[in-house]
């Protein structure tokens, strides 16, 4: 059996450190830079625990939302500890916000310690979060939140209803009386398709981080059909 933990760290030289530490105790260790791929690794894999420095990821935005898909332990380590700090993380999921230690061995010992305690809690079947993660966008319906990487995303409650109807039929092509009809519950007509393709193109702006790039155009417009998520 291949016990693994997770580190989600954007400095790759902190993390290669402890790659050693963790191997020695006979635990191998997967990387990500970002909180975004860290939720999409513990909703297809298993981990003992999930380990975040605190220095080097902005990990507060999505803490929460992370919490909501996984019993895994969290573990946060950071230089720039302050009781407030703690409290807010401990407050949004995590299991753990403590201090460097002055070596990696010292911060290995308190992990393990740690999980021991949270064992139990680890072992229990995941809760069901209804979340899904598509390349870097995440959208979670529990806490009506949608994120690009680390960056959330200001959708109304129609943008939002429309994504997560897209994100759970990716491929599938809606017409504007199909999105109006599921959405909104109502008939459509000559006037509501103009609503339509106005949301439509307002949901597509904010998807798009980059305007100059198609890299991530999530939501393509099939003319004279509809819209399709990634198809």
């Amino acid at each position: 059996m291949n016990i693994k933990c997770l580190a989600i760290d954007s400095d790759i030289d902190n993390a290669d450190y402890y790659v050693t530490e963790w191997a020695e105790r006979g635990v191998s260790m997967d990387r990500v830079d970002n909180m975004t791929e860290g939720i999409e690794k513990l909703l297809s894999d298993k981990y003992i625990f999930v380990g975040i420095n605190g220095d080097a990821v902005d990990f507060m935005p999505l803490l929460n939302t992370m919490r909501s898909v996984t019993y895994t332990p969290i573990m946060i380590v950071t230089g720039d500890f302050t009781t407030e700090k703690e409290i807010a993380a401990l407050d949004s999921g995590a299991d753990l916000y403590a201090r460097w230690h002055n070596s990696p061995e010292g911060n290995v010992s308190s992990v393990l310690a740690h999980i021991t305690r949270l064992a139990v809690r680890s072992q229990m079947p995941p809760p069901d979060s209804k979340i899904i993660v598509y390349k870097k966008l995440l959208i979670a319906p529990l806490q009506q939140s949608v994120f690009i990487g680390n960056n959330k995303l200001d959708l109304t409650s129609k943008e939002f209803d429309v994504l997560y109807m897209f994100m759970s039929n990716p491929g599938c092509v809606f017409s504007p009386e199909q999105i109006y009809n599921e959405v909104w519950g109502l008939r459509f007509n000559n006037t509501t398709k103009e609503v339509i393709r106005t949301m439509m193109k307002r949901l597509r702006q904010k998807l798009q981080i980059d305007p100059q790039s198609s890299e991530f155009e999530y939501i393509k417009n099939i003319r004279d059909v509809g819209y399709s998520f990634d198809p």
